[in-house]
């Protein structure tokens, strides 16, 4: 597939940021004016999460100051566009990714009472992210096992830092 056919197809059927981070993604690895690429490739480009993020992760203050849009909500858009579902194995595996190893003392060395709760409880909410998910709660019973240790790491900082 010609990367200009794509960008012009995404220019003309979606909003402007969506054929921004199309163009800027592309124009990353591309010339988008002339190379062309095997649509599997491309798929794998807007629907693999790590790679998404990564290409994109230059421009996110842009796409959300400028578009008042977010990184999950235009890739949304590109895995509709492929006819992927947003909720599978590439986000939940990033999402586990920044959740997993967390040191605690990182939490609990934060002097800023106000600020250590509000760490804590970003924390939180990325774990919830993930339990809360379709993509777990359809395998949960493979993939429980690999939560127990962020769980316990969050009940551990906050029974450490007097939050309950």
């Amino acid at each position: 597939m010609k990367l200009s056919d794509f960008i012009n197809d995404v220019e003309k059927n979606n909003d402007e940021v969506i054929y921004y981070c199309a163009k800027h993604l592309l124009s990353k690895k591309y010339d988008v004016e002339k190379d062309t690429i095997d649509e599997d490739e491309l798929k794998s480009l807007f629907t693999d999460y790590p790679t998404f993020s990564t290409l994109l992760n230059d421009s996110s203050f842009e796409i959300y100051k400028k578009y008042s849009s977010e990184l999950d909500q235009v890739y949304n858009v590109f895995c509709n566009l492929f006819n992927v579902d947003p909720d599978n194995e590439s986000v939940f595996k990033h999402r586990l990714a920044r959740v997993s190893n967390q040191d605690p003392k990182h939490f609990l060395n934060i002097e800023d009472r106000d600020h250590q709760e509000t760490v804590i409880q970003k924390f939180e909410d990325k774990i919830n992210k993930i339990l809360s998910s379709n993509f777990y709660k359809s395998h949960e019973n493979e993939l429980s096992k690999e939560m127990i240790i962020p769980q316990r790491t969050l009940d551990m900082i906050k029974s450490a830092a007097g939050i309950m």
